[in-house]
């Protein structure tokens, strides 16, 4: 059975861009944004190497994929692959220094 595993961060950052939707958008959107987060999970978990690497320079991100949420591409899902589905590093706002992001600071 594929499995979804969530470090930390990635549930801080689902945390954090469901209430900007519910404050910004209506709680309406931010539930329909998790549950449309949480099937392209599930997707994911049982295709890990779908999505398209991240060219990455530190050593621990190598291997690093990233995936749209279906319904809100914005949103990009971060992850390694896993024999037994995926584990899900951050989730982050595409318009964001990605870069920035997963070179300075520890991703999760």
């Amino acid at each position: 059975m594929s499995r979804v595993f969530k470090r930390e961060q990635a549930k801080r950052d689902l945390i954090e861009q469901f209430v900007w939707y519910a404050e910004n958008a209506g709680t309406e959107v931010a539930d329909r944004f998790l549950a449309s987060t949480e099937t392209t999970l599930r997707g994911l978990a049982a295709a890990p190497e779908s999505g398209a690497p991240v060219p990455v320079t530190r050593q621990e991100l190598v291997g690093l994929r990233r995936w749209q949420v279906k319904g809100f591409e914005k949103i990009l899902l971060f992850y390694f692959p896993r024999p037994d589905g995926i584990d899900l590093v951050r989730v982050l706002h595409g318009s964001r220094d990605l870069a920035h992001l997963f070179e300075a600071a520890d991703p999760g």
